[in-house]
Formats: structure tokens, sequence, C-alpha cells
């Protein structure tokens, strides 16, 4: 087994109270969730607004229409993740650029020679978002870059970006041979225009890895991560306290009793901070979970009667009161 990673620390963009709702830097309080998704049907960015303070029950906003729309690329996205940095002066929504619903589509194709850039939007307010851009932020010997997330550095103010890939051979221009194995991939950006070069974050031997996201739990350095294992098709979680490039400890075995799961969107409770919640995309929708005991990765099926059905791989952002009234004003 190999790990791939940095000696860098990476800080924590959020920091938890001891009770009540979780505060800001500023000393603001998160009061609910916005949730960022797409369809198979519809490839393009939906959102989904939580009743008040409630983890399990969204509203789809915008008369139930996407509020986001590709036209670059494939002109359409999945995966999408939306991110902040901690004073919540500027979001970017980040997205796979691909279109499964495409005339002759493959996936044998859209791994060899799919897009190896991210579909990204920028807003100040939640609400006034620029034109869409499509960004190359892998190699050429890449088939394809694939369920971005990102985390903010509050000290080096950027922001560290991750998507899943696989490599070909230097010598194998088309990408006709037999890849490497799918693997965690990162670059660092300050404004989502400019990227690092692209580096290895998670490379392991025998277990091909995609859908990777984190949840920052609360003191630096503390995360705990989800990660598709490609192999058995289910999620198993990982945590630290060294900061993103710390050592990880594998929490044994995979989350939720579904053969099959992906597309991990984690966060904290708002009300409870020693509540977290997780959504697993079971290929079909996502399925609610939680747990009060994030070290031992013991997570239990969330009641889902008020949850939304069909909902597929995307994030959820907390939200303070103004960001909250934004969006319930425009949508």
């Amino acid at each position: 087994m190999r790990i791939f990673s940095s000696v860098l620390a990476v800080a924590s963009i959020l920091h938890l109270s001891s009770g009540g709702p979780i505060p800001r830097q500023d000393g603001g309080s998160y009061v609910g969730y916005l949730l960022s998704t797409f369809s198979d049907a519809n490839p393009q960015v939906f959102w989904y607004l939580s009743d008040a303070s409630d983890p399990l029950a969204f509203k789809s906003l915008n008369g139930g229409n996407s509020i986001l729309e590709s036209t670059v690329g494939t002109r359409a996205v999945r995966d999408v993740f939306l991110a902040s940095n901690t004073a919540r002066s500027e979001y970017f929504m980040i997205a796979t650029d691909l279109d499964i619903n495409a005339d002759g589509f493959s996936w044998d194709e859209a791994t060899r020679r799919g897009s190896r850039g991210l579909i990204i939007w920028k807003t100040t307010n939640l609400v006034d978002w620029s034109e869409p851009t499509l960004t190359t932020i892998e190699d050429d010997t890449a088939g394809m870059a694939w369920a971005p997330s990102a985390v903010w550095n509050d000290d080096e103010q950027q922001y560290y970006v991750f998507w899943a890939s696989r490599h070909y051979s230097s010598t194998d221009s088309d990408h006709t041979g037999t890849a490497n194995l799918d693997r965690i991939r990162y670059s660092t950006t300050k404004d989502f225009v400019t990227f690092s070069s692209p580096a290895d974050y998670v490379a392991l031997d025998g277990i091909p890895l995609i859908d990777q996201e984190f949840l920052d739990l609360g003191t630096p350095g503390a995360y705990a991560r989800f990660i598709k294992d490609e192999n058995v098709n289910q999620v198993y979680q990982e945590t630290t306290t060294g900061g993103l490039f710390g050592e990880w400890t594998r929490v044994p075995g995979y989350i939720g009793d579904n053969p099959l799961s992906e597309g991990p969107a984690s966060f904290p409770d708002v009300e409870n901070n020693a509540v977290y919640h997780l959504l697993l995309d079971n290929y079909e929708q996502y399925v609610p979970f939680q747990t009060n005991d994030i070290d031992s990765g013991s997570w239990e099926k969330s009641s889902s009667a008020s949850f939304p059905a069909g909902l597929k791989h995307g994030s959820v952002l907390r939200l303070t009161q103004s960001e909250y009234d934004a969006i319930t004003s425009k949508y």
C-alpha cells in the first residue's frame, strides 16, 4: 500500500464551540443548510434550502428549476461542490464536466479521454453568479477529472482543490492502453483561475479511489474524510488530527448497509455540535446518516421522511442568517 502525501500541514477552516449554535470566526452563527446537487436527467446545478435548522427537511428553490447551467465544455455538470473562504467574501461552485446523456456516451471513453477540467462559477453574495468557465486542472496523461471538492486554508489564503483521476503512460498519448488505478489528486488556487501543478494526494496499491470529501471536526488539524473504494463500490472513513497532509487512521469497514454508495456529503449539525450528518448516494438518490461519535465511524440512518427524493452527489454548506435570508429573498 502506498499513500502519497506532503509534509505540509493545513489549518482548520472552521471552529466549533463547546455547545449551542456553531459560531463563525467573526462571531456570527449558522442557522441552516444549503444543499447543492444535480440530477441524472437534468445535469445542472439545483439548490435545496433547509427548513430553518432541520438537517433532514429541505425544499427545492427557484421553482424546482436549476439555479446554474453550464454553457461550456460538455454543457452538463455532475458532482457539484460549493466552496467558500472563512470570511464568506467569495463562493465558488465547482463541478465535473460530464454529460452521460450525450449521444454515444461511453463510460470507458469518458475515463480515457474525458474532460480534464472543472466547470466553475463565482459569486460574492450567493445570488449574483459569474458566467461558467471551463478550466483545465489535470496533466495530459490524465483521462478525466471527477468529483471536485475544496478546502480553504486561512493561513495561506488559498484553496486546496481535490478530485479523482486516472493516468496513462506518457508514451500513450491517445490513452488506448491500461491506466493506473483511480486516485485522489490535488492542486492549490487563490482564485480558481490559476492552479498549481497537480499532484497525487491519495493513491493506494490495488484499490481505485474516487469521490473524496472532508469534514472539519472543529479543532485545528482535526478532520474526517470519506472516500469511495471502487473495488467494492462503498464509502469508508478516515480521521486525522494532523491536518489534511497528516497521518490518517482508517475506520474499519464501510459506512451503511447498502451494497452501493458514493458521493459522500458531510456536515456538522448547527444545533448540536456533537452531531454530524452524512449523505451517501446509493446510485439512485441520497440516503442520510448521522452520528454523535465521529471517531468511531458508527453511522446510523436518519429519518428520511422529510428528506427530498432523487438528490444526487453534491455538497452541503452551513448558512449564516444573512446568507439564508439572501437566498430566500432571491429564490
